[in-house]
């Protein structure tokens, strides 16, 4: 960012590279801030003139309500200090100091001493956080402890709904109504249906006469889980198989 009269070299000269994910509009308010905490230090009696090229940036550090702290702490010194002017001035129109300016933000891309002040922008880590949080999540998705039989249907985390419904989340987790759910939580003293075969959701689902005209058929132990699979992620054979819940 450049101090100076109109069309003079500039009497102050600062550059920093900032990170390669920080926006040009960052760069221009970081070189702006730069600028005003160096008049805000000059003696009380000089007035300092400082041109910008952007104005994206003027405004955003004339309103008080900015929504960047860069902008806002801008607005603050300029404020309190009003013999600091800051005004814009046409790019690439052979303005000394601005020309100037443009190449030391060249020279500072390549040579510039890192400037870590500059928080990156709120785009960038919303999407450093939609890579990593699916990662973390498969991830005590798969090393948890809870939840492993709803974990062998579904083994990888989504954020696309799967519209079941509260059946289906009873079914498949074989939570709540079953006997072998309730013994197991100390909830009754047995695990086993009226029909005598212990009270799991697949039992009433395949075996139990009780629900016999709500059974289906019942796979090779070997293909049971993988025919969960295709129950949970087929939504005829959801409908075609789903039934009312009742103990007998």
């Amino acid at each position: 960012m450049l101090k100076s009269p109109p069309l003079c070299v500039p009497d102050y000269i600062w550059s920093a590279k900032l990170n390669d994910n920080n926006t040009v509009f960052q760069a221009e308010l970081t070189a702006l801030h730069e600028a005003v905490i160096y008049a805000f230090h000059l003696p009380n009696h000089n007035t300092s003139k400082i041109h910008v090229d952007n104005r994206a940036s003027i405004m955003a550090s004339s309103n008080s309500k900015s929504t960047n702290e860069t902008a806002r702490k801008i607005f603050k010194i300029l404020l309190t200090n009003p013999s600091i002017k800051v005004s814009w001035v046409k790019p690439h129109a052979g303005n000394i100091g601005n020309e100037r300016a443009d190449q030391l933000a060249k020279d500072a891309t390549q040579h510039g001493q890192p400037y870590s002040h500059t928080k990156l922008p709120k785009p960038h880590i919303k999407g450093l956080l939609r890579k990593r949080m699916p990662e973390e999540w498969q991830t005590s998705w798969k090393n948890g402890d809870t939840g492993r039989k709803i974990f062998n249907i579904m083994p990888s985390v989504s954020l696309r709904p799967i519209n079941w419904i509260r059946e289906d989340v009873i079914f498949f987790s074989q939570h709540e109504p079953f006997p072998a759910y309730l013994k197991r939580f100390h909830l009754s003293d047995s695990d086993y249906c009226s029909c005598g075969g212990i009270g799991t959701a697949l039992h009433y689902a395949m075996e139990c006469i009780y629900t016999v005209s709500w059974h289906m058929r019942k796979p090779a132990p070997n293909f049971e889980q993988e025919r969960l699979k295709r129950v949970a992620n087929n939504f005829r054979l959801q409908a075609e198989n789903s039934w009312d819940y009742q103990i007998h």
